[in-house]
């Protein structure tokens, strides 16, 4: 999990709304270290109390020799006959292999099912750890290079993930080329997104300009549908899910001059946490505003941290800067969606100041698929139109975009849909 100098994601969520669905914050992190402080094996799973700056003793050593690793299929047999027998590492007709062979690169914790997922160093595959047992659990079909069509070899590890707001899991490839997107309910499902693409204000801060310069890190979510990655070279984009649009926002500044950002997470205040695999005496908390970085203040054993991973995001009512503004206000104000996130199937289309005319609602996918078209008649300045949404549409992020009688975008704006 040597993420020392190389790319990294993060990656942002939702404000109260998505407060109140995830519970409180937690004032934790789960961080993989080495066994002992100053070593370069990444294979212990620690607990980071976010309030004093205390490391857990080892939650995990993924190389222990007694440490099984279960196939999802076996393991979710056990689990659904509730088999009672199951002692020892061992299920029934089952025999799991030695979880040991490479260090950890990236995490990712799903608070939903209690999971840390993860991805080997050296391994093409999609793992987690069962924090109820800690039993870990790999699908043996679920490959990265496979989902995004990519030479493993050649592209190194997966080494940034997060579990966004709605509750996919994200990850980007160390070359910008692909955003990979897996589900977390029942067997996974990896997609390929596409490519990044880079914000023309970017100039020579491209997210392909300088491959080491902006690779390793780690991600964060927000509540607004992006990812906040930030880079091995502490450098920090925003990248929109549905678009792939990635915007250069800032590189943290007051930072050591050995300091490569590894893991990055959300602490309760939400602050952004980042720790390094090459920098033992402890993390730094960034104010997402001034991108400066202050050192942890706890007195405990500090270790250097591979990786970072809690179910915090970052929220878009907490900062002034151009972390979350992508529109201009004025398009914003010509209609709004709500409730937002929906869990009912029915959302409300607001319009307001638009030309009375004929309109289409259209709601889209991610990946652009159109999920439904809805004509609406508008002749009041203010206007609102009820729109109900297919039952068989997933959990996720959607567009919203409003389209005149030429089929012209008039404006676009994202809805989360929930499902419970």
């Amino acid at each position: 999990m040597r993420k020392s100098f190389f790319c990294r994601l993060a990656f942002v969520t939702m404000p109260l709304l998505f407060n109140s669905a995830r519970g409180q914050n937690d004032h934790f992190a789960y961080a993989v270290t080495a066994v002992n402080r100053g070593g370069t094996e990444w294979i212990a799973l620690r607990k980071l109390d976010t309030r004093t700056g205390q490391f857990s003793n080892i939650l995990l050593n993924v190389q222990e020799k007694d440490q099984d690793l279960f196939d999802f299929a076996a393991y979710k047999e056990y689990a659904n006959k509730k088999i009672s027998n199951y002692s020892n590492g061992t299920l029934p007709g089952f025999s799991p292999q030695p979880a040991l062979s490479s260090s950890v690169a990236a995490i990712a914790y799903d608070r939903k099912s209690n999971r840390l997922y993860y991805a080997p160093m050296s391994i093409d595959q999609l793992r987690y750890i069962d924090l109820t047992t800690m039993d870990v659990v790999a699908f043996s079909e679920q490959y990265f290079s496979k989902a995004g069509k990519y030479d493993f070899k050649t592209a190194g590890p997966i080494n940034r993930m997060v579990i966004a707001p709605d509750d996919f899991g994200y990850t980007i490839t160390n070359d910008g080329n692909h955003l990979i997107r897996f589900s977390t309910n029942g067997a996974p499902a990896l997609t390929d997104l596409g490519e990044l693409q880079d914000d023309p204000l970017n100039k020579d801060m491209s997210i392909r300009n300088n491959p080491c310069a902006n690779s390793g890190g780690d991600l964060v979510a927000d509540d607004a549908g992006n990812l906040l990655l930030v880079t091995g070279s502490n450098r920090v984009f925003k990248v929109d899910i549905a678009t792939r649009k990635t915007t250069y926002l800032a590189t943290i500044s007051s930072l050591p001059a050995k300091f490569a950002t590894s893991g990055v997470a959300v602490d309760e205040n939400g602050k952004i946490l980042i720790s390094s695999s090459l920098y033992a005496d402890g993390y730094f908390t960034v104010d997402p505003e001034s991108w400066a970085a202050t050192p942890s203040s706890g007195t405990h054993e500090a270790f250097g941290s591979a990786d970072l991973a809690n179910s915090n995001v970052l929220h878009s009512n907490t900062a002034n800067s151009n972390l979350f503004i992508t529109k201009a206000p004025d398009k914003l104000s010509q209609f709004r969606v709500f409730p937002n996130p929906v869990m009912d199937d029915e959302v409300n289309i607001q319009f307001s100041g638009l030309k009375p005319g004929n309109y289409t609602i259209q709601l889209a996918s991610v990946l652009g698929n159109t999920v439904l078209k809805q004509k609406a008649t508008v002749i009041e300045n203010v206007q609102t139109e009820l729109v109900h949404i297919p039952g068989s549409t997933s959990q996720g992020f959607y567009y919203v975009s409003i389209l005149d009688e030429n089929n012209k975008v008039v404006g676009t704006q994202k809805l989360v849909v929930e499902r419970w």
